[in-house]
Parts: C-alpha cells; sequence; structure tokens
C-alpha cells in the first residue's frame, strides 16, 4: 500500500499514522517505535490519526534528519525486527566521479525506473566519492518521477546496493559496514574460477567443456590430441573478444583467431611450432584452454544461447528469457559485437526441432534449469548476485553445453537485437524489484503496507 508522507509541527520526534495501520501491524498499543530509513535510524514517538487519506506525518525535525527530498511523497512501510521500515531506499553505485556526472552520462539510468510506479521511494545514484559512512547519507541524484528526471543532492545512504561497476575492497568494506550484504553484483569471476565451481556439482559436470589452464602446456597438448580442436580463451575476456581457435589437422595445426572483424588462419607446421607461436604471441597465464564443441550453427554463422537470469520480487531465481545469438559468417564466435544478429529462441527450438513444439518445450525447460542450478551453485559460494547471463550451446545431437557466464555487466539490449521490446523491460526493471524486496518490502512479506 502506498502512503504520501507529510510534515507536521512538534515538539518531540514524531511519526503518525492511520490507526488501521497500526492494527494491522499489530502496533497500535505502542507509544514509541523506531524508524528506518534507508540506513538511517532515529527513535520518535508514535502516534495515530483518523485521516482517511494513507498519510504518514513526521515531525519537521526528523523529515529534515533524514534528507528526504521534496519532490518524493510516496512510500511503503513494514515492520520487521522491532523497526517501522520505510521505503523502499535503493542505491545505484555507478562509474565515475561525483562531479563527472551530466545529465546526459546519467539519463541511461531512467530505464531501470520503467516501471517505478510498482516500486515507489527513493531511488538513488551514487559514486564512491559521494559515500559519508560517518553520517549515512550520500552525495548524488535521486530519480523524481514527477519530471521523470535525476535531481542532485544529499539523501539518505541506501539500505540496498545495485552494482554497476566492479569495486575495489575498500569500498566493499564500507558498503559492508553499512549494509552487511545487501549489494549485489559485486563478485566478478573469471572462466577458470567458473570452471572450477561448477565442475565440482554433479548435475553440471557433463554440460562443461573439458577445459585446461593454459600456462600448462603439456596439458594444452593432451587436450588437442584427444579432441583434435580447441578454443584459447583469455580468463577474463568478454564479448567474445581474443578468443582463438586451435585445430589439429593431419602433422598441422591451424590457427584462427579474428583481426578488425576479418577472420585470420595461421597455420602451424608442429606441436613444437604451436609452443613457440603461443609462448611468444599469448600471455597464457591469462588464459584457458577447451575443448571444442560443435555447436549447431545455421547459415554457416554457430549459434548459442543467451539466458538471462535473475531473482524476482520474491528473492527467488527466475528465467524471464533467452535470446538465440548468432555469430558472423564462418565466425568462430556468436556475439553480436563482432558482426552477429540475435532472434526469439522460441523460433529457434521449433527451427531446430521442425515445429515440433513439444520437443523445443522440453529443451527450453532442460536450457531453464541448467541456468538456475548454476546460479544457485554460485550463490553457495558466497556469491550476491541479482542478475545474470548465461550462454549455453547446443551440439550437432542437440546436447546442451554451457558457454560462459555474464555477472559483470550483462548486456540487456541484446533483447532489442531479438526485437523483444516486452523482454528488455522485464529484464530491466527487475534488478530493482529484487532490491525492494532484499529491503523489506514488496514480494510476499509479511507486515508490508
Amino acid at each position: 500500500m502506498k502512503h504520501i508522507i507529510k510534515t507536521i509541527s512538534t515538539p518531540n520526534p514524531t511519526i503518525s499514522l492511520p490507526l488501521n495501520v497500526l492494527e494491522k501491524l499489530l502496533i497500535s498499543d505502542r507509544d514509541s517505535i523506531t524508524i528506518s530509513i534507508g540506513t538511517m535510524k532515529e527513535s520518535v514517538t508514535l502516534l495515530h490519526h483518523d485521516d482517511r487519506q494513507q498519510c504518514i506525518y513526521l515531525s519537521n525535525e526528523i523529515y529534515n534528519k533524514f534528507f528526504l527530498p521534496d519532490f518524493i511523497d510516496v512510500y511503503e512501510i513494514a515492520f520487521d525486527n522491532e523497526t517501522l521500515i520505510i521505503g523502499p531506499v535503493i542505491g545505484l553505485l555507478i562509474r565515475g566521479k561525483i562531479d563527472e556526472l551530466t545529465k546526459q552520462r546519467i539519463k541511461i539510468y531512467k530505464n531501470y525506473l520503467i516501471d517505478y510506479k510498482h516500486l515507489n521511494g527513493l531511488i538513488l545514484l551514487f559514486t564512491s566519492d559521494g559515500i559519508d559512512v560517518k553520517n549515512k547519507r550520500i552525495n548524488g541524484y535521486a530519480f523524481n518521477p514527477k519530471e521523470h528526471e535525476w535531481k542532485e543532492g544529499i539523501f539518505p545512504f541506501p539500505s540496498v546496493v545495485f552494482l554497476r561497476k566492479p569495486i575495489k575492497e575498500v569500498i566493499r568494506k564500507k558498503l559492508t559496514g553499512l549494509i552487511g550484504n545487501k549489494f549485489f553484483n559485486s563478485h566478478v569471476f573469471n572462466k577458470w574460477e567458473m570452471w572450477e565451481w561448477l565442475s565440482d556439482h554433479e548435475q553440471i559436470r557433463k554440460y562443461l567443456p573439458e577445459t585446461v589452464l593454459g600456462e600448462n602446456i603439456e596439458n594444452v597438448q593432451r587436450l588437442i590430441d584427444a579432441h583434435q580442436e580447441t578454443f584459447i580463451k583469455p580468463k577474463a575476456g568478454m564479448q567474445g573478444s581474443g578468443i582463438f581457435q586451435l585445430s589439429k589437422v593431419g602433422q598441422e595445426y591451424n590457427l584462427n583467431y579474428r583481426i578488425k572483424d576479418k577472420n585470420i588462419i595461421t597455420v602451424l607446421d608442429n606441436w613444437q611450432a604451436v609452443e613457440n607461436y603461443l609462448k611468444s604471441e599469448i600471455s597464457l597465464k591469462n588464459y584457458i584452454v577447451q575443448q571444442r564443441i560443435p555447436l549447431l550453427t545455421k547459415d554457416n554463422r554457430v549459434m548459442d544461447v543467451r539466458v538471462i537470469v535473475g531473482k524476482n520480487h520474491n528473492g527467488d531465481w527466475i528465467v524471464p528469457g533467452m535470446v538465440t545469438k548468432f555469430g558472423e559468417i564462418d565466425s568462430i564466435v556468436s556475439n553480436i559485437s563482432s558482426g552477429g544478429s540475435a532472434q526469439k529462441v522460441w523460433k529457434s527450438l521449433c527451427d531446430i526441432f521442425q515445429n515440433d513444439f513439444k520437443k523445443a518445450f522440453k529443451k527450453y525447460m532442460e536450457i531453464e534449469k541448467l541456468a538456475i542450478t548454476c546460479c544457485k551453485v554460485l550463490e553457495s559460494k558466497g556469491l550476491h548476485l541479482g542478475y545474470i547471463g548465461i550462454d549455453i550451446g547446443m551440439d550437432e545431437n542437440h546436447n546442451l553445453w554451457l558457454i560462459e557466464i555474464n555477472n559483470r555487466s550483462p548486456d540487456m539490449t541484446i533483447a532489442l537485437d531479438a526485437e523483444d521490446y516486452q523482454l528488455y523491460y522485464k529484464i530491466k526493471s527487475a534488478p530493482l524489484h529484487y532490491a525492494k524486496w532484499l529491503s523489506g518490502l514488496g514480494g510476499e512479506r509479511q507486515g508490508g503496507l
């Protein structure tokens, strides 16, 4: 239920709520209460009123102490752990410094607020240098829903933070001290770490290509002798950049890669030539080598599926949608940034299974189950994630293979590349609905109004 905040003049710090609200929250017999807005808390006198409007009256002293902006007056409340929560107060920690932010630069973040009417409260943008730990507030921007603009100012530090940038340990410590573990998408892991974590899980292991570290050249040779074709990938690479395909053809070896949107093939006479080339041209300690999976292709374009996985407004993992990616003709990667394209996944599955809709649906559900299982395993490793992208391929026998997990900055515009606008706006707004749930409001939590 939405509540409008208004101010009143009182001699003491005071909050006044409708009597029916107090009764629903089971606090009508109290004469004082602790209120929480963001990370700031204050003990106040509790009063009630009989106004028909769902108004919260805050004394001027408290209103000003919490640094609440006058252009936002609609909030939600919940009673939890002997505290009345007023919010939500959600922050997005973004790149840069506060004095570098311009209206043009920050306007893109308004896309997260396409569904603001179901969020309510205070949505903030801030940078690392805008954090005031001592006073539990930020110097940043708040979303003004009336003007659909960001307004600069000083605001209460949020109770939940959605990270839109990698953070250093010093910032992680500040956030932990202020809000505990209520900040998400903070952990960045590489391909080797992903493989080590997931290969320990029995249900996932069969979906993983055999993988070795590039610096162990003996294991690299063993891998290519066993599979004839391999991929050499940077541990921390993104968008298909820096990937090589190493193939054994008779006694020779072919090395395929892309430079300036062109496919290049280097032929090496023997394994010693391969070893010399790799050691001189590639920093192998930063690479992994994987068994190449013969993924399905369409018109000589390799294809795989980007599965979009996120936490919903009840804190549960869900798959709001999937998109099929097609690489450029004869390219070794399917990335759209490397000249590829995209399509709604249901169309692709129906094509693959020749309109056998039952088989297509079963495969869709298998992909979904694999993606959610991966997320749960990563979560069990101590990672707090709210939204990630998982690339899953399918071979010529319709077996699934886990290709990559992008948790650093999953590209939501891939849905637009597939002309799935509904999916785009759904996934764009989802992280803040999860953040609202984390704040103690929304979802199926009891005691919220």
